[in-house]
């Protein structure tokens, strides 16, 4: 007996089940990881793309084939439970790194949300696999489909969290996010899923055996028919781009800080009361000191940031609890009056807002927020004169808000911050005076992260606005990721209204972006100064303005009829395709 043939019988031996039929088990387990790891390094890989392909890495092309080795291990790997591994391996690997920069404020907050988002990916990747079983003609197309519209069920299912999608990968791309005018931001994603499926299409198909040839000729028509969808809305979005007429309006300055926002200070127990309005004070100076600079620019209106006023600015002086609110109040009126008196301009200032107690406030979410206060943006005149307010309408979860606290009351542990704000109930409608011989201009206020709710946006739109104000304070984030990202989700509102947005950010990104979704102004983050540009204004307006979110939800309603449909067409019934394995 030859060496190897007593090596494979020492071998047989000792993979001989025993009475328990441990030893049969235990190879069962390696065998199903053996079979299970070339599968999920795949979609780790997925995950690794798609997290590179947004901020901070910014790598946007790569948005483009993320996908592809998920729907090769969908195609290829065992079983359904197998492919729910795959959606969760990928969605770990990406949201982790996403959404890391939510553990500057909490960490419980941060894996929630990456868990959050991986349920949907999980969805996905078991449909996916069902529609590679059933449909193999049409699953590209029915994948895309279905990815729309989960995206559409993340942004509004309960408080809504339609962040890291698919579509923002590409705000570079000012060409394809033209797009957006016409689908939102999902119509983005279906274009960027659909190549990617394509080419998966393909890469199956080349490994397909017996069949390849056909295989791979179809799977070539795919990708060809996906990447001439792809040039054909770059270079027609290019075109629409240039033919968007814009005229100057008023000069705006906007005013960044670059105030921290650490937690662990904030809430620090040997903080006094003097300490944090001796902090606050300093930060109204230094703001005031910034806008400053912007004397000389033709300044019509100066914006500061989210919360930068630490006590509200419309309540006449009896309603302030004690002198040092009261002192804050006139510290800040004080410096705007001196600034408005010097540059001719009105102000546009973060602020919280005081309802009164005797005020009944509608309540949103389920949730019972605190009565008195709201998160607001204050407009005054030159002399320091309370013009209007807006209060804002959605609120952050677990941040101004703890979504079904009474009911579960441990969801208090996803964040640190223990109070709530009332939302408001009203899009107002600012109206900037025009200088001597100029017509008022109109603009809507959008305060922290409500610009990335289109359908508000679109709402401002409607009611006549001419440009947008996004007034936020993320200072809480100094982790890298979250500032780029807020930053991609502006360029798109700018494109799907047709209006400028004008963002003033404690910590950055301060920026200017046009309709036609360019960044023509911007200060670094995580630097302090003051920027100054003319307001581009367009008179156009889009479909997506006039329908909302109709794309996306026709997406829904083919993911869900088309399937059915050809099921019902099938001979024989809903039974298996014939060559398909129907695992």
């Amino acid at each position: 007996m030859t060496v190897p043939d007593q090596a494979a019988r020492a071998g047989n031996e000792a993979d001989r089940p025993t009475a328990g039929g441990g030893t049969s088990g235990l190879r069962a387990v390696r065998r199903a990881v053996r079979e299970a790891t070339p599968w999920l390094l795949c979609s780790a890989f997925s995950g690794l793309l798609l997290a590179l392909s947004f901020p901070p890495a910014d790598l946007w092309p790569l948005a483009f084939g993320a996908f592809v080795p998920l729907l090769i291990a969908l195609d290829r790997a065992a079983g359904y439970r197998m492919a729910a591994l795959c959606g969760a391996t990928m969605a770990a690997v990406a949201y982790l790194p996403s959404f890391r920069w939510v553990a500057s404020v909490t960490v419980p907050g941060w894996l929630g949300l990456a868990f959050y988002g991986g349920l949907y990916l999980v969805a996905a990747a078991l449909l996916i696999r069902f529609f590679q079983r059933q449909f193999p003609l049409l699953w590209p197309l029915l994948a895309a489909l279905l990815w729309v519209a989960l995206e559409l069920f993340r942004a509004r299912l309960g408080p809504g969290v339609p962040w890291l999608f698919l579509g923002y990968t590409q705000y570079r791309f000012v060409g394809l996010v033209q797009l957006a005018a016409l689908g939102g931001v999902y119509a983005v994603s279906f274009v960027v899923f659909l190549v990617g499926a394509c080419l998966a299409a393909l890469i199956i198909g080349l490994g397909s055996g017996r069949r390849r040839g056909r295989h791979a000729v179809r799977g070539c028509l795919m990708l060809a028919g996906s990447s001439a969808l792809l040039i054909a809305c770059a270079v027609a979005g290019g075109h629409v781009r240039g033919r968007v007429m814009l005229t100057e309006g008023p000069v705006v300055g906007v005013v960044q800080q670059n105030f921290p926002r650490l937690v662990a200070e904030i809430f620090d127990e040997r903080k006094t009361l003097e300490d944090y309005y001796r902090e606050r004070e300093w930060e109204v100076q230094v703001t005031a000191e910034l806008t400053a600079g912007l004397r000389g620019r033709g300044v019509r209106m100066a914006v500061w940031p989210e919360s930068t006023a630490p006590v509200p600015l419309d309540i006449p002086p009896e309603m302030f609890p004690n002198a040092r609110e009261l002192g804050l109040r006139d510290q800040v009126i004080g410096l705007l009056g001196a600034l408005g008196a010097d540059m001719d301009c009105y102000f546009l200032v973060g602020a919280p807002a005081y309802f009164g107690r005797s005020v009944a406030r509608s309540v949103v979410y389920g949730v019972q927020a605190t009565p008195e206060f709201g998160n607001s943006a204050v407009m005054l005149s030159p002399d320091a004169q309370f013009i209007e307010r807006y209060d804002k309408i959605r609120l952050v979860p677990f941040g101004e808000y703890i979504p079904l606290r009474e009911s579960l009351p441990f969801l208090q542990a996803f964040t640190p911050i223990p109070r709530e704000i009332t939302p408001g109930t009203e899009e107002v409608v600012f109206s900037l005076p025009g200088g001597e011989g100029e017509e008022p201009v109109r603009f809507g206020a959008l305060v922290c992260y409500e610009d990335v709710f289109p359908e508000l946006c679109a709402s401002f739109r409607r009611k006549g606005v001419d440009f947008l104000v996004n007034v936020t304070d993320e200072g809480w984030y100094h982790i890298a990721g979250e500032l780029r990202q807020h930053l991609a989700m502006a360029v798109f509102r700018a494109v799907e209204t047709r209006t400028t947005v004008v963002r003033a950010a404690n910590t950055g990104v301060s920026c200017f972006i046009n309709p036609r979704g360019e960044v023509y102004a911007e200060l670094q983050p995580l630097t302090k100064g003051a920027l100054s540009a003319a307001v581009q204004l367009s008179d156009a307006t889009t479909p997506y303005v006039r329908y909302g979110d109709a794309f996306a939800v026709t997406c829904l309603m083919l993911a869900i009829a088309l399937p059915a449909l050809l099921l019902a067409l099938r001979p024989g019934g809903s039974g298996k395709t014939s060559g398909t394995d129907p695992r």
